[in-house]
C-alpha cells in the first residue's frame, strides 16, 4: 500500500520528476494529467497546425477580396479611356486609325502578361503565392501612373508592355485562395473573389468616369497608383500562407511538358484560349460604341455602361459560386455560352444607350460566370502543388487569347467598323462548344476507368 501511494504521488509531480527522464507505460482507464503530456509531443502537434496550409483561409478570403476590390477600383480608374487618352492627349482623332492603336496598345499588354503569367505561376509553386501577389501589386502602384506622363503613343505601348509583365494581380490572388482553402470550398472562393473583381471594376468605371470628366486623365491614373498600393499593403500585412520552402518541395513541384499532354487539360486549355478571345475582343471598344450611340459625355456614359457590366459581372459570381459547391460545375457550361452569344449580338446592334446598357449587362452577367466555372473544373482535374502552374498556364492562355484578338478587333475596326467587332464576340462564345464536347466525352472515359 504505501508502495502504491509513492508511485501515484510520483505521477502527481509529471513524467521524469525522479532520477533521469524515466516514463511509464500507460494504463487502461488511467489519463495521466494535461501537465504530464509530452512536451516534444505538444511542439510536434504545434508545428503540424502551423503547415496546415487551410488554416487561415477565412482570414485570407476576407484580406484578398478586400485587396482585389480595391486594385479593381484601380484598374477601372484609367484603362476603359485609353481610347480617349489617345484623342484627348496624344490627338490621334480618326475613329481607324485610333483602333488600330487601341489594338496595338492591348496586343502589347496581352503578350507581355501572356508570358509572365506562365512564368510568375511556375515561380509561385517554388517561391510561395502571396509573394507574387505582392510583386503584381506594388508593379502595378508604379507602373499604371506613368501611363499618364507618356509623351506619344510608342512610349505609351512601352510603360504598358513593361506593366502588365511586373503586374496582373487576378491570377495570384486566385492561385493563392485556391492553394489555401479547403477544395470543398474552391467554388465558393473563386465565386466570391470574382464578385470583388467585378464590383471593384463597377466601383473603378463610375470612379474613372467621374475623375476624368471633371479632373482630367493624369488624376485618374496617379489615383489608380495609389490604390493598387493600399491594396498590396493589406496583403503584405494580413494574409498569412503556411508555404513550404524546403528543397524537397521544390524538387516535387518541378514542371514538365507532359503534364499538359493529357487530352483532357488539353482540351481544357483551348476552352481557355477562345474563351480569352471571346470575352476580350470588343472591351477597348465599348468607348467608342459609346460615341456612335450617344456622342454627348463619352466619357461619362462610358463609365455608367462599364459598372453596370460589372454589377453583371457581381451577381454572376454569387451564383456562379454557390451553385458550383452543390453541383457539377459542367452543366452551367452550355447555358452561359448561348446567353453570352445572343446577348453580345445585342450589344453590337443596339441604337440607344439604354439598349447598350442592359444589354451590357447581361452579356457580362452570362459570361461572368465562364471563367470560374473553367478554374474550378481545372482545380479539380490538377495536382494540389502543381496549381500555381496551372493556373498560370491557364491565365497565360486566356491571355494569348487577348493578342489573337488583337489583330482580329484591329483588322475589323479597320475595314468594318466597331460593331463588327462585338458580331465577331457572339460568333466566338459559340465556338466554344467543339472544345467543350471533346473535353468532356476525354473525361468521362477517365472517371469510368478509374
Amino acid at each position: 500500500m504505501i508502495k502504491t501511494k509513492k508511485y501515484f504521488a510520483f505521477l502527481e509531480k509529471g513524467w521524469g520528476a525522479g532520477r533521469g527522464k524515466t516514463s511509464f507505460p500507460a494504463k487502461r482507464g488511467f489519463s495521466p494529467p494535461r501537465d504530464t503530456i509530452d512536451p516534444c509531443r505538444e511542439q510536434s502537434q504545434e508545428k503540424m497546425a502551423t503547415l496546415n496550409p487551410y488554416a487561415n483561409w477565412r482570414q485570407n478570403l476576407t484580406v484578398v477580396w478586400i485587396s482585389q476590390f480595391l486594385a479593381m477600383i484601380g484598374f477601372g480608374c484609367c484603362m476603359p479611356f485609353i481610347p480617349l487618352l489617345l484623342r484627348e492627349n496624344l490627338h490621334v482623332d480618326s475613329e481607324k486609325i485610333r483602333g488600330l492603336y487601341v489594338s496595338l496598345y492591348y496586343l502589347a499588354g496581352m503578350s507581355s502578361l501572356c508570358v509572365a503569367n506562365v512564368v510568375w505561376g511556375i515561380l509561385a509553386d517554388r517561391f510561395g503565392r502571396k509573394i507574387m501577389l505582392l510583386r503584381a501589386s506594388y508593379a502595378a502602384a508604379l507602373f499604371y501612373p506613368l501611363l499618364s506622363l507618356a509623351p506619344n503613343f510608342w512610349i505609351l505601348v512601352l510603360i504598358r508592355f513593361i506593366c502588365s509583365f511586373f503586374s496582373g494581380t487576378v491570377v495570384p490572388a486566385q492561385t493563392l485562395l485556391v492553394s489555401t482553402t479547403p477544395p470543398e470550398k474552391h467554388g465558393f472562393v473563386l465565386g466570391a473573389i470574382s464578385t470583388s473583381i467585378w464590383s471593384g471594376n463597377m466601383a473603378g468605371y463610375l470612379a474613372g468616369g467621374l475623375i476624368v470628366e471633371y479632373a482630367g486623365f493624369k488624376t485618374a491614373f496617379f489615383t489608380c497608383g495609389v490604390i493598387y498600393l493600399i491594396s498590396g499593403i493589406l496583403v503584405h500585412v494580413f494574409v498569412k500562407e503556411n508555404f513550404d520552402y524546403s528543397p524537397e518541395k521544390k524538387e516535387k513541384v518541378k514542371f514538365s511538358f507532359k503534364y499538359l499532354s493529357s487530352p483532357t487539360i488539353l482540351w481544357l486549355l483551348v476552352m481557355f484560349l477562345i474563351m480569352g478571345v471571346a470575352r476580350r475582343i470588343e472591351q477597348p471598344f465599348i468607348a467608342m460604341q459609346v460615341e456612335l450611340v450617344h456622342p454627348q459625355r463619352a466619357a461619362f456614359f462610358t463609365g455608367i455602361i462599364s459598372a453596370a457590366a460589372a454589377l453583371g459581372g457581381v451577381l454572376s459570381g454569387v451564383a456562379v459560386g454557390w451553385i458550383c459547391d452543390r453541383c457539377n460545375p459542367q452543366k452551367l457550361i452550355t447555358p452561359i455560352l448561348i446567353s453570352s452569344a445572343a446577348f453580345t449580338l445585342a450589344q453590337a446592334y443596339s441604337v440607344n444607350i439604354e439598349m447598350l446598357t442592359v444589354s451590357r449587362f447581361l452579356t457580362y452577367f452570362a459570361a461572368g460566370g465562364l471563367q470560374p466555372v473553367l478554374q474550378i473544373i481545372l482545380a479539380k482535374t490538377t495536382s494540389p502543388e502543381l496549381r500555381g502552374t496551372f493556373f498560370g498556364w491557364s491565365g497565360g492562355i486566356n491571355t494569348a487569347g487577348g493578342i489573337v484578338c488583337s489583330f482580329i478587333s484591329g483588322s475589323l475596326a479597320l475595314m468594318a467598323g466597331v460593331r463588327s467587332i462585338f458580331v465577331a464576340g457572339a460568333i466566338l462564345f459559340l465556338l466554344i462548344f467543339p472544345p467543350y464536347f471533346l473535353f468532356a466525352r476525354k473525361e468521362s472515359k477517365q472517371r469510368k476507368a478509374q
